[in-house]
């Protein structure tokens, strides 16, 4: 239970801290709304001479054609069925897919331990004469694919679970990239995060490279079938941006919270978009190589952002290089603006991915009775504590 009165007091005993930070965000936000200023005021020779790599972000070819850091959204609607009648149009006969997944991670309570992984996809062809498809694939981690070994001592771990789902994300893309190459006109594929695996800096040196595998697999099959990967980003706290202006403008990073997508917020209106930047980062990107081509995929991620919300900050929509060095940006944003506008402020193909694959706690309680009634079947000695089998009962 919470207590209001306590909460109340603690954080008028923290006001202070609180309004340090909140003057120390204003102040930056200045500084970088100047250094963006700037920032159009200089050519595309002008910036690459003026930073040293890595520089968080490099222009692209969009910036030589057209020297802006705002791309205007120029379409108005009086209401949201104009929007859609638009979406509508942008969107007919185009067909867009979306994976997501979820998973069940091993729990202590139960003496075998076991885990499930659950992806599900969505392909909207958007034509009434043709079917979408709604699906789902389920595998399931026994103990030996649950257990690693941390210091001579058998852990679970819930990385492997992770991996897991990751993997089965990627391959159904892949396959689906293969299934619809050549068609026309040309489907696009979403990815619910970004392009870049920042995430993996923090593990071990093994299962960062199973994460870059899949990553480069997944990068490879866009290039090679020529279908758009779009990496979608919703409140991305990602700093490249902020970072090229940092060395331009020779500023120091101080210890707040800003991001790009936060200066950029009121230079928007609904719509609009960034021209598109090279992702130039130091970290991750460093290792996206695939040894077994020696092909260098660290510079081959571009990103923009688009503003898909009134109230909120711009969305980071990544995609690979050669879509805009094949002049398909712009589609790509029609695309990924259509989408919000059917989805109500995110892409509605992740969005019914995302429930196509999500699992409640409901569903995990019914895992374990399956689970249960299995183990009886086959004889398997299996062990449950009163917890579980408390709520199990409950929800029988």
């Amino acid at each position: 239970m919470l207590h209001s009165t306590k909460i109340a007091k603690a954080l008028e005993e923290k006001i202070q801290q609180f309004r340090d930070y909140d003057v120390g965000i204003r102040d930056e936000m200045s500084v970088y709304s100047n250094a963006l200023d700037k920032l159009e005021t200089l050519t595309y020779s002008e910036i690459l001479d003026l930073v040293e790599l890595p520089a968080g972000a490099l222009p692209s070819r969009e910036w030589k054609e057209n020297r802006s850091l705002i791309y205007r959204f120029d379409q108005e609607f009086h209401n949201h069925e104009e929007a859609r009648a638009y979406a509508s149009q942008i969107l007919f006969d185009r067909t867009t897919f979306s994976v997501d997944g979820s998973q069940i991670q091993p729990v202590p309570d139960i003496s075998i331990p076991v885990a499930a992984v659950q992806v599900g996809w969505f392909e909207n062809p958007h034509n009434p004469s043709k079917n979408y498809v709604k699906d789902i694939k389920i595998d399931i981690l026994p103990p030996e694919d649950i257990f690693i070994d941390r210091n001579g001592v058998s852990v679970f771990s819930d990385q492997t679970v992770s991996q897991r789902r990751f993997q089965l994300e990627i391959e159904v893309l892949c396959d689906w990239m293969e299934k619809v190459e050549g068609m026309q006109p040309t489907p696009i594929a979403f990815l619910d995060g970004s392009l870049i695996l920042s995430f993996t800096e923090r593990l071990d040196q093994a299962q960062r490279e199973i994460y870059l595998k899949l990553i480069l697999h997944l990068l490879e099959t866009s290039y090679r079938t020529k279908i758009p990967i779009v990496g979608y980003v919703s409140e991305s706290r990602a700093r490249d941006l902020m970072t090229l202006l940092a060395q331009i403008e020779k500023i120091k990073h101080k210890p707040h919270t800003l991001s790009d997508a936060m200066i950029l917020y009121n230079r928007m209106r609904w719509g609009d978009r960034t021209p598109v930047w090279i992702c130039n980062r130091h970290g991750i990107l460093t290792d996206y190589r695939d040894k077994s081509t020696d092909t260098y995929w660290g510079d081959q991620i571009c990103f923009f952002y688009l503003k898909t919300s009134e109230q909120n900050v711009p969305s980071r929509v990544e995609i690979p290089r050669w879509v805009v060095e094949e002049g398909m940006t712009e589609e790509v944003a029609q695309i990924v603006r259509a989408e919000t506008i059917v989805g109500n402020g995110y892409p509605y193909v992740i969005e019914t991915a995302d429930a196509l694959a999500v699992l409640s706690s409901e569903d995990r309680i019914r895992f374990y009775q399956i689970f249960e009634s299995f183990a009886d079947k086959n004889n398997i000695k299996l062990r449950i504590a009163s917890k579980i089998q408390s709520k199990m009962r409950r929800r029988q």
